[in-house]
């Protein structure tokens, strides 16, 4: 018995998503709607999103190498040039545009990052305007280093990075921020402690907070991650995109689960 490889699974998913989960298809949610067809299938090239590849391509040619973590193998440490691990490990433009445009839509002022990774993603969170606050925790030490460029060249906002193991910095990182109208959980480098980082950071939601999640089919802990999202009681409609999840906390709609192609 032949058995296809992930890559080939992965491809025939996709494939049946963009056939049978695009345009708000079979959506009867207003909300939900509006979000896939004004928000997640645009393709607007905000004027942001030239200045922030600029800063990726600068990058990738930045001279030097660095030891972190190494994510697959817990224990070990990898050393690669800065350009390769900026091209491996900082987000696809296409989901950093996406979360421009969700902050952008929802006019999202308190935005709070767990994994800034390269800085890109913070950079397309806090472009949309002018008056934000930003609050980023790394906990490889290595990445916040290529962040700090990141965020030199091309911050629009002032971006407050905190170095540290993600369960000593929240708490803090919290009371700091007061409210949160959006959470990025880009925590494929502390799974083991998603569940305790999701509960600490719903106390501080309201009707319009939006969480995101990155890498929700990554691992099978993700994948589990994610399930427990998806039936907390807090959470009204959930966004499974394949590669990202985004949850919604407003009582006012109807819970819940949405697959879209993306």
């Amino acid at each position: 018995m032949i058995i296809p490889n992930a890559n080939i699974l992965k491809k025939g998913v996709l494939l049946y998503r963009s056939i049978r989960y695009r345009r708000g298809f079979g959506v009867h949610s207003p909300f939900v709607f509006n979000l896939i067809t004004k928000v997640i299938e645009e393709r607007c090239q905000y004027y942001s999103f030239h200045d922030i590849e600029l800063i990726r391509r600068q990058l990738l040619f930045q001279k030097g190498e660095i030891t972190y973590p190494d994510r697959r193998q817990k224990g070990k440490m990898r050393s690669r040039p800065i350009g390769r691990i900026v091209e491996r490990e900082a987000i696809r433009p296409k989901h950093g545009a996406l979360l421009f445009r969700l902050a952008n839509y929802f006019r999202s002022k308190h935005i709070l990052q767990l994994g800034p990774s390269m800085g890109l993603s913070t950079l397309y969170l806090t472009s949309y305007a002018s008056d934000l606050k930003c609050i980023a925790l790394e906990n490889v030490p290595e990445f916040a280093t290529i962040a700090r460029i990141a965020f030199d060249k091309a911050a629009r906002n002032p971006v407050d990075l905190r170095v540290g193991r993600y369960k000593d910095l929240l708490p803090k990182a919290l009371d700091d921020m007061g409210q949160l109208d959006f959470v990025f959980f880009n925590t494929l480098y502390e799974q083991q402690n998603n569940g305790w980082l999701f509960e600490k950071c719903l106390k501080h939601v309201h009707a319009n907070t939006i969480f995101v999640f990155e890498g929700i089919k990554a691992s099978r802990k993700m994948r589990e991650f994610w399930q427990e999202v998806c039936s907390h009681p807090e959470v009204t409609v959930t966004i499974d995109l394949y590669s990202m999840g985004i949850a919604f906390f407003n009582k006012k709609l109807h819970k819940k689960d949405y697959i879209v192609y993306f």
